[in-house]
């Protein structure tokens, strides 16, 4: 029988409570999977507003009565970027392992 590949902290079995522990092995290629996505959500989140800003960039330019004008939301939006790559980098390197 194949083990679950999600590691387990606690299985419960036949009414009894049995604790695994998390090997050193999977422990690293656990925080090496967060520490690839969190780099690839960066690299997400940046990739996102240079896109946003280079749009408002180049929109102030064509148009003769609009001013180039950053405001909070353009920096909170690419938030979803960074959450879309660090999801997609974080599963693909879960699966993997």
């Amino acid at each position: 029988m194949r083990p679950h590949p999600l590691p387990s902290f606690c299985i419960i079995s036949g009414g009894h409570l049995k604790a695994d522990l998390i090997s050193g092995n999977t422990r690293q290629n656990m925080i090496e999977n967060i520490k690839s996505g969190f780099v690839a959500g960066i690299m997400g989140y940046i990739l996102f507003l240079g896109i946003l800003l280079l749009t408002k960039f180049v929109s102030s330019i064509m148009q003769t009565d609009s001013n180039f004008i950053t405001e909070s939301t353009d920096f909170i939006l690419p938030v979803i970027g960074f959450v879309l790559l660090f999801l997609i980098k974080f599963l693909e390197n879960y699966k993997e392992a």
